[in-house]
């Protein structure tokens, strides 16, 4: 649902420098490396990564709606000492409301997840502060497109897992992929649309397309949708959700669908919030929560499959679109 997106020159990871550690290099057809992290946080939370910057630990969300990493200060780490004062730009925030703000592109001696270190890494530094926190590690910010586009990404949210492969463009071996996956899965083709990946999919047998955020607590879609796609609905539940984003709000219901069908997996009685005032759906967090989903950025594609997890840990509805909601009955 929302979209930053930075206008400086030049404001991007510098993934060109990544040092890969020893025991990540044994050489596979289609990858070339691969490094695994533990997911933190619970159900409710958008997958969180753990990350040093700076050799400081932190952790980030990981969002394919953003386009760049961007951090805030936290009680814990100040960001203002590593303003580049030979950089100074707008950052527009594509969302509901249209906002804008300043921004400042930062620069940090090292960026490190998984024992893999980016030097000299450019970051986006936002207004505010950050007072999220999570298994004692401050939540600072969200890694967009810019870092994940670099990767084929297995997100594995109930098991607390994501994998990073290094994979070569135009290769594919679906043997490899399905060792990957672990099982029967689906495979679907994924779009570069402005820098925001979007899928292809069909609700009650209409054409749409969702873009992929996992930062967005479930998924959602226009309430245009339902008079210009002449969608359906199975229910819609009496419950209004009123969400306020940045001082402005916006209702959404939860519906249930007769079907939502991504690539050649078709869910019945699918439920999906229907909000005013949003322009496009996205695939949500309980699309993550319910899959183990594999992103192939750099070959166009997504892959995914029922998880078999058993991950309980309540979560503390940690995202990085900070907002408020309230419940309203409707009469």
């Amino acid at each position: 649902m929302s979209k930053w997106k930075i206008i400086v020159s030049g404001a991007v990871l510098g993934l060109s420098c990544l040092l890969w550690p020893y025991e990540a290099n044994a050489r596979q057809s289609c990858i070339a490396a691969s490094i695994s992290e533990n997911l933190i946080g619970g159900q409710s939370d958008t997958p969180l990564m753990p990350v040093k910057i700076n050799d400081q630990p932190a952790a980030l969300f990981l969002s394919y709606d953003y386009d760049d990493i961007y951090v805030k200060n936290a009680s814990s780490m100040n960001f203002d000492k590593f303003v580049d004062e030979s950089v100074w730009g707008t950052v527009d925030v594509f969302n509901t409301f249209r906002k804008r703000e300043k921004a400042h592109v930062i620069r940090v001696d090292k960026f490190s997840f998984g024992g893999f270190d980016v030097p000299h890494a450019k970051l986006v530094l936002l207004k505010g502060a950050s007072n999220q926190s999570v298994q004692g590690l401050p939540v600072v910010g969200i890694g967009g497109t810019v870092f994940l586009n670099n990767f084929a990404v297995l997100f594995d949210v109930k098991n607390k897992k994501i994998t990073f492969f290094e994979v070569e463009d135009g290769c594919e071996n679906k043997e490899e992929i399905t060792k990957i996956m672990g099982g029967d899965f689906h495979e679907v083709n994924v779009h570069n649309n402005a820098n925001r990946l979007e899928v292809a999919a069909k609700i009650s047998g209409r054409k749409v397309h969702f873009f992929i955020n996992p930062d967005l607590d479930m998924t959602e879609m226009p309430m245009d949708w339902i008079a210009e796609d002449h969608i359906p609905l199975v229910k819609k539940d009496e419950k209004t959700e009123v969400r306020f984003t940045r001082g402005e709000g916006y209702i959404s219901n939860v519906a249930t669908v007769e079907s939502l069908t991504i690539g050649d997996d078709t869910e019945k009685n699918r439920k999906i919030k229907v909000a005013d005032k949003i322009y496009a759906g996205s695939l949500g967090l309980d699309f993550f929560a319910d899959h183990v989903v594999l992103i192939d950025a750099i070959n166009s594609k997504m892959y995914f499959r029922k998880s078999d997890g058993t991950s309980t840990d309540a979560g503390h509805n940690l995202h990085f679109e900070t907002s408020k909601s309230a419940s309203i009955d409707v009469k």
